[in-house]
């Protein structure tokens, strides 16, 4: 962190509110298996197209791929040096969706397979090395649950690999292309199907994995064993890496654990080789087991300084690896990396790109002594000292904030305030532990929480504590209001996007989806000792609010319904209390395009101008 006195880098004019949710330059890079070509979503004229990178020189090429205007790219991946195969939607009355095989020299199209409709739920689950052929979980008509077809890639013949079985919604392939496993749900139970090989018969696993209750989040099989891998809990709590027996259907041993976090994912080769973890502790990374990754990563690491640089893919002959790099003020780029060095593709945001912004990580001890985490970012270009401070809670509650670009985050920061992004108890990736702690903390613990953080940053002279706001959505949101009804002198004022302002009807609006059994432990979950659900709700201390506050919300909510603010709104309204209300037409629980999002931020601008001026 930051000290009292020391400087950021100069701080450039602020880029205006729409650039923060410009369009993508480019999305959903894939390296060739020669690593010769990227295949990404870029925008062309202003269009977002498929199109091939030629990294061959020391600048990339670009070469749009002409594909049908009526039909949608969803989504592409390579076939082999030459070839790529796409997933085409057609949108209209009769929607439905193709696979499609492009060759990369003549751009000819070859439809594979027949036409499926649109809501049938596709999953490529392996496709073969030397590109003969492709595993789809697909729908198979007539049958409710999905089956497994084989196709040709060479003639675009499909047949039916593995029959749809009662209950099974997931299937598992190896890295032979084999169907190993399948998850079968039925209402509360679960179970995994099983085999070693194509020539044996499915099998029921009576626990493990498939076993409801087994604490495991993913599994691997490795190709011609029962053996593989498995994230799981471990004793302490946390999701560490185990090994795992098919044929037994039972944790092995515990490979690796984190002491502080969850494990996201891991790496494993073709073979089965363990390769490395995924983690996000500090900032996100892969802890590479192997030698070479390892050094493969340092030699990326240190060609992009300060940056969250991660491998999304390696040629086999390992002469190049495709890179996405992140820092906390620009939302990434793709690099291909070989020869030393790190060559760009291209900057998802080329506005932002390279934009200075520093984000911490800081830890500091709740009132009862818990060790809360959290991020802080500083504005570029001022001292760390006396700065006006913007809380900002993620939702969920059970939920996290992580290292990296975040669009409110950065457009705060710019415009000269420090903001802060706690995770108070109850946020998940900590292990199971941390997360049982936010129970029944709604609006006391989680809140005190995000107190005290404002109390530790004020104690070490980062923040001003005369000019502090606090910002949110969802849970977020509900935060801030909560912050606002009582009239916390911590703050100056809240804003409040999609929150929560009475308790009790939110949980009733989410009845539907429980049974009684599970509605009343979330509703335990949530009241904890609290007399009542009215007791945590801001909409039951409206006439003690008088904190200025900015109130936002989607028509189209279906998460946290619109009434949710607009109650709180009329209830201001009715007590002449001075606030600001937006209601955005069509938009649900989280704003989509650059308009309405650029608005929202002009707008929280504009307020905090009023009320909290950095």
């Amino acid at each position: 962190m930051l000290l009292p006195g020391t400087f950021a880098s100069a701080q450039p004019a602020a880029p205006s509110a729409r650039a923060y949710f410009a369009q993508p330059a480019i999305e959903d890079a894939a390296l060739s298996p020669d690593g010769r070509l990227v295949a990404a979503r870029t925008l062309v004229a202003g269009r977002p197209r498929l199109a091939i990178f030629d990294m061959s020189g020391a600048a990339p090429s670009v070469r749009p791929i002409a594909l049908p205007e009526r039909e949608r790219l969803e989504w592409h991946r390579w076939l082999g040096p030459d070839r790529l195969l796409v997933s085409l939607l057609l949108e209209g009355g009769a929607p439905a969706k193709r696979l499609v095989r492009v060759d990369i020299a003549t751009g000819r199209l070859t439809q594979l397979g027949p036409a499926r409709t649109a809501e049938s739920g596709d999953e490529i689950l392996h496709v073969s090395p030397n590109g003969g052929f492709l595993l789809l979980s697909a729908a198979v008509p007539g049958r409710p649950t999905p089956g497994v077809y084989r196709i040709d890639l060479t003639t675009g013949a499909a047949t039916l690999a593995v029959a749809p079985q009662d209950h099974v919604w997931d299937w598992y392939a190896d890295s032979a292309g084999v169907i190993r496993a399948g998850m079968a749900q039925d209402g509360k139970r679960s179970w995994m199907l099983y085999r070693k090989s194509e020539h044996d018969r499915f099998s029921r696993s009576a626990r493990g994995a498939g076993a409801a209750g087994s604490g495991i989040d993913r599994f691997v099989p490795i190709r011609g064993t029962d053996r593989g891998y498995a994230l799981a809990q471990t004793p302490e709590g946390r999701v560490g890496l185990y090994s795992y027996d098919f044929a037994a259907g039972k944790l092995g041993a515990l490979l690796y654990e984190d002491t502080r976090v969850d494990l996201d994912g891991f790496q494993t080769d073709p073979n089965g080789r363990l390769l490395g973890v995924d983690t996000s502790a500090d900032r996100p990374e892969t802890r590479w087991f192997e030698p070479f990754m390892a050094a493969r990563q340092a030699q990326i690491d240190a060609a992009l300084p300060g940056r969250a640089n991660r491998v999304i893919a390696t040629t086999a002959d390992r002469s190049r690896s495709l890179v996405f790099s992140e820092s906390a003020g620009d939302p990434g780029a793709f690099y291909v990396f070989g020869e030393g060095r790190a060559t760009l593709v291209a900057a998802v945001s080329p506005g932002l790109a390279g934009k200075p912004a520093r984000m911490e990580t800081v830890r500091y001890r709740a009132r009862d002594g818990l060790e809360i985490s959290g991020y802080l970012t500083l504005p570029a270009g001022r001292a760390a000292h006396g700065l006006p401070l913007i809380v900002m809670p993620h939702g969920g509650p059970f939920a996290r904030d992580s290292w990296g670009y975040d669009p409110w985050v950065q457009y705060l920061a710019d415009r000269g305030y420090a903001v802060f992004q706690p995770n108070y108890r109850g946020s998940t990736g900590f292990g199971r532990g941390f997360v049982a702690k936010g129970d029944g903390e709604w609006g006391r613990g989680m809140q005190a929480d995000i107190d005290d953080g404002v109390d530790w940053l004020a104690g070490k002279g980062v923040a001003d504590p005369g000019r502090v706001c606090i910002m949110g959505a969802s849970y977020g949101g509900y935060a801030a209001m909560w912050a606002a009804a009582r009239s916390d002198s911590r703050y100056r004022c809240a804003v409040s996007f999609a929150g929560i302002s009475d308790v009790g009807a939110q949980l009733a609006y989410d009845r539907k989806t429980f049974n009684e059994r599970d509605y009343r432990n979330w509703k335990r979950r949530i009241q904890g000792d609290a007399p009542s659900l009215d007791a945590l709700s801001p909409i039951a201390r409206v006439a003690t609010l008088r904190m200025p506050i900015l109130i936002a919300h989607g028509t189209a909510d279906e998460t946290v319904p619109p009434d949710q603010s607009i109650r709180l709104h009329d209830a201001l309204t009715r007590l002449g209390r001075a606030h600001d209300y937006v209601a955005y037409p069509g938009q649900g629980h989280t704003l989509e395009g650059p308009v309405d999002n650029a608005d929202f931020l002009e707008r929280v601008g504009k307020f905090l101008e009023t009320h909290n001026p950095a």
